[in-house]
């Protein structure tokens, strides 16, 4: 009885050790905003807001727009849930200006830049346009 007492013991200081150094994947970029000045609207800039652990925002200055949804960060990719756009609702059901639900992939490089999987050029190691993301 003491045997089994003391494995118990020692298996709950095992699993309590690893939760206290576990990080969460996308612990890098909770709390952080990644931000693009297009010099349109008077330096209002699009920006990728990481809210928590879960849940961002991207909102696009030229429409005032915003789209929620979760996310999830793994090595260098970040994969996007997007749930809806704050507009979804004006419209109606069958609406093209619903942006809906979507999956999509960014990239992160040089520890500061984000950007769409499309414009990174595996080969030039370069941004194929100068549109991404820089972290604030």
């Amino acid at each position: 009885m003491k045997k089994n007492l003391k494995n118990s013991c020692w298996l709950f200081c095992f699993i309590c050790l690893s939760c206290a150094i576990y990080k969460h994947p996308n612990q890098k970029l909770a709390n952080t905003k990644w931000s693009y000045d297009f010099g349109y609207n008077d330096g209002e800039s699009n920006y990728v807001l990481f809210e928590n652990l879960k849940n961002y925002s991207f909102y696009n200055a030229e429409t005032g727009d915003t789209t929620i949804g979760t996310y999830f960060y793994k090595n260098d990719t970040i994969n996007f849930n997007q749930e809806c756009s704050i507009f979804d609702e004006d419209f109606p059901e069958n609406s093209r200006h619903r942006q809906g639900k979507m999956e999509y992939k960014m990239l992160i490089r040089n520890k500061n830049q984000l950007g769409f999987m499309e414009l990174w050029n595996n080969n030039t190691q370069k941004w194929k346009e100068d549109y991404f993301f820089t972290k604030e």
